[in-house]
């Protein structure tokens, strides 16, 4: 599913499929962070409403490219013609945290299944696995054949089986959440057709065409409630 380039600051994940995906490592530095905040705030938030539509521009301001083992940011980009970018927050699994305990033995595999992703994952003896969520999913086996999952899992998994695999893979669903109301209006306005018609009204405004003023907000606010 990944190749890594040999600084180990990129990787290509799922190469040559139709989702392929560019991953970048990179990790936060608090006086980048700070610097971008503060500027954020004495451009009343115009910059941070770049870093909004532009997520990769935060990442290259406040972050430096480093290895992907010790990225605590990482940028996804299509290789598609449209390049587009997506920022992910790595986040920590411990598997200490399940009522069972888990041999700490790198030799040992912590599923039956030798070849599983999730003995390659799992760090020992720490016993963590740093990863990312893109698309509901934070790892995929889905190099089992038909015959392999009968063969394997004909019999069932035990009972730690199961727990390991719920707390790495997640739980067999895709859990669609459902935005409040204000949070799908507040996205909305920040779109940057709205935010340009927000500055061409002001200018409008400020040179008096009142009417023609109101009746594009009016239809604006009805434009942005329907949708």
């Amino acid at each position: 599913m990944e190749k890594s380039k040999k600084d180990g600051h990129q990787a290509v994940l799922n190469e040559g499929e139709e989702n392929e995906l560019e991953v970048f490592g990179y990790h936060t530095q608090n006086l980048r962070r700070a610097l971008c905040l503060v500027t954020a705030i004495l451009t009343l938030g115009a910059v941070q409403l770049m870093f909004y539509w532009r997520p990769e521009w935060w990442v290259w301001t406040s972050c430096i490219p480093c290895p992907l083992q010790e990225a605590d940011t990482i940028l996804l980009r299509t290789t598609d013609e449209f390049r587009r970018y997506m920022r992910k927050k790595v986040f920590c699994l411990h598997l200490s945290t399940l009522k069972f305990p888990i041999s700490k033995n790198p030799e040992e595999p912590l599923v039956a299944d030798h070849h599983s992703v999730i003995n390659q994952a799992v760090m020992k003896p720490e016993l963590k696995l740093r990863c990312i969520q893109v698309q509901k999913i934070r790892l995929l086996e889905d190099s089992n054949s038909c015959f392999d999952i009968h063969h394997t899992f004909g019999l069932g998994l035990t009972n730690e089986e199961q727990e390991v695999r719920r707390l790495v893979c997640g739980p067999n669903s895709i859990e669609v959440e459902i935005q409040p109301i204000w949070k799908l209006l507040v996205k909305q306005v920040l779109n940057p057709f709205y935010v340009f018609q927000a500055f061409t009204l002001t200018l409008w405004l400020s040179q008096g065409y009142i009417e023609y003023s109101v009746a594009i907000i009016i239809l604006t606010v009805i434009s942005i409630v329907l949708s």
